[in-house]
Parts: C-alpha cells; structure tokens; sequence
C-alpha cells in the first residue's frame, strides 16, 4: 500500500475490502444469510490505472479497459477475493457491473448503492435482482464498509 491506499481496482484493494468487511460487525449481520459469490467489473478504467495495476501485476501488454474482483461472501464473511485483470474470466452467482467512475462515486460515498442498481447504473449482469434488493442493507454495509478501506484512485 502506497501512503495514500490501496489502488483501485487491483488485488490488493480486494483483500484489504474483504478483510474489512469481516472486520465489520454490522456488515456480518446484515448478510448473515447471504451465501453467494458475488463479482465486481469496472468498466470503462483510464489508461492510467490499467498501466498501474498492469506493473503492479507484473503484466505487460494489457489492452482490456476492464478489471474485475471476486468476493467469496458466506453468511456475512468474506472468505477470500480475486482479481481479474480480464473481466470476461471472471464467474460468480452474482455479476455486478459499472463504469469506474461510478465504483469510484461509490467508494467517495456520493452515490448510494441501492439507487444506483434501481436505476440500473449497476448494472446486473448475473443472479436476482429480486434477492439482491432483500439485501440492500447488507449493500448499504458493504458500501460503508468500502468507503474505510485506504483508497488511492489515479482517475
């Protein structure tokens, strides 16, 4: 982690989100009967986050301009988390999809996250809408959750 956080997206945001959350007691009982796989994409990522995540990776030649992460949610814990650098590899019961700067509007706490998937600016791409909006205090949670994890945004 760099002085200001933790780049977002990139591997090392997800497991310091992951550890947040079953660190947060509130989060843990709002989903404590949530029991699936969910998947974050951001889509549409500046070029200067992807050459940054590309070189903390290790990687080189990235042309994708989208990067995805995978949260193993059981009964309100994280029990581990994946980065994609390739949206299209990454599966889960749960796809939920969004421009970058929307995430990042999210993680800054100027959008909520229940309106933003009523409205569709989250869009999803796989698993209920239906269950999805039964557990929109544990989304309020996992957002509040989100907003105390050290961020640095490039873009």
């Amino acid at each position: 982690m760099s002085s200001e956080g933790f780049i977002f997206p990139s591997p090392q945001w997800a497991e310091a989100f992951c550890k947040a959350l079953n660190e947060n007691p509130e989060y843990r009982e709002a989903a404590k009967d949530w029991v699936w796989d969910v998947v974050f994409v951001a889509t549409n990522v500046p070029s200067t986050v992807v050459n940054a995540i590309a070189q903390l990776m290790s990687l080189s030649g990235i042309t994708s301009n989208a990067g995805a992460m995978k949260f193993k949610l059981r009964n309100g814990t994280c029990q581990g988390s994946e980065f994609y650098i390739d949206a299209s590899k990454a599966d889960a019961d749960y796809i939920l999809e969004a421009d970058y700067s929307l995430w990042k509007d999210l993680i800054q706490g100027k959008v909520d996250p229940v309106g933003a998937i009523l409205s569709r600016k989250i869009r999803v791409k796989k698993g209920s809408f239906l269950t999805l909006v039964q557990f929109s205090s544990a989304a309020i949670k996992m957002t509040n959750t989100a907003m105390k994890v050290p961020t640095k945004f490039l873009a």
